[in-house]
């Protein structure tokens, strides 16, 4: 079994804990749904078919899997190896190994790791969030990127317009949890920190080799993720929320005010290293 970065190890064991129950809960989530297709939206909008993807913190790689179907070739790593079994199981049930492949690794250890260069780095759904310094990150996968290589980051940003609308119901520590940058999630008995990044933080991560392109958020007036109950009891209001949500998404102060934002970032000159 490969090292896991210490700071990293209660992640990986809860997520090995919840490695089962995962799918099922991704894919009978209306709004989590609707937040995916438009994060594939965002990229295809962008990123030319045959383009080769590296997917951080890719889970039981439901988006690799999407992008593998539609003309891409993708490599995910994740420190869980409950999580990764399943997306390896996926790609050999749907034939896409030839286009998929997946590693157990940090995030954060990836300079010395022989795999290949790409042109996008992706990560989804906060999966980034876990780490306490975001150059970590951006130093560990720089040396991997391609000549004009970009950056798409689905991340938690430090306000969430519909948890801090929780204030109304009383729910003060849910409504300011993310303001001081930093809270705990508690997931399969175990805790661990969650941190959260403005763009601006995430580009400054990245250098003056990269410079920050677009923001838009996911989900500002509709639910978050892990609410999936609003959706099904409530389809006619969640489907006009959700078409006020998309109109809201790039506009000034709501593209930072989503429970997710979609950071994107581009080679400064086309020059990746």
């Amino acid at each position: 079994m490969p090292l896991i970065n210490p700071a990293f190890q209660i992640v990986a064991d809860a997520y090995d804990r919840n490695a089962d129950k995962y799918d099922e809960f991704i894919e009978n989530n209306p709004n989590l749904m609707r937040m995916r297709q438009r994060v594939y939206k965002f990229i295809t909008a962008r990123l030319p078919k045959g383009s080769r993807i590296l997917d951080l913190a890719c889970g039981t790689g439901t988006d690799a899997v999407w992008f593998a179907q539609n003309g891409y070739s993708v490599f995910g790593v994740d420190i869980s190896g409950e999580m990764l079994e399943r997306a390896k199981q996926k790609a050999k049930d749907l034939n896409l190994q030839d286009r998929l492949s997946f590693e157990q690794l940090s995030y954060t250890d990836l300079k010395e790791a022989n795999i290949g260069r790409f042109d996008l780095t992706f990560s989804n759904f906060g999966g980034l969030n876990c780490v306490a310094d975001m150059k970590l990150v951006a130093d560990s996968v720089r040396p991997l990127m391609n000549q004009g290589g970009r950056v798409v980051w689905a991340l938690m940003p430090p306000f969430c317009l519909w948890e801090s609308a929780m204030l109304l119901r009383g729910k003060f520590k849910l409504a300011t949890r993310r303001f001081a940058g930093k809270s705990t999630v508690f997931k399969e008995g175990l805790n661990y920190p969650v941190f959260y990044y403005t763009p601006k933080q995430v580009a400054k991560a990245w250098g003056n080799e990269y410079h920050l392109e677009t923001v838009e958020a996911l989900s500002v007036i509709t639910p978050p993720a892990t609410n999936k109950e609003f959706a099904l009891k409530r389809p006619h209001l969640f489907e006009t929320l959700s078409k006020l949500d998309d109109v809201l998404a790039s506009r000034f102060p709501f593209k930072y005010w989503g429970d997710f934002t979609i950071v994107s970032l581009v080679a400064s000159n086309g020059i990746s290293r």
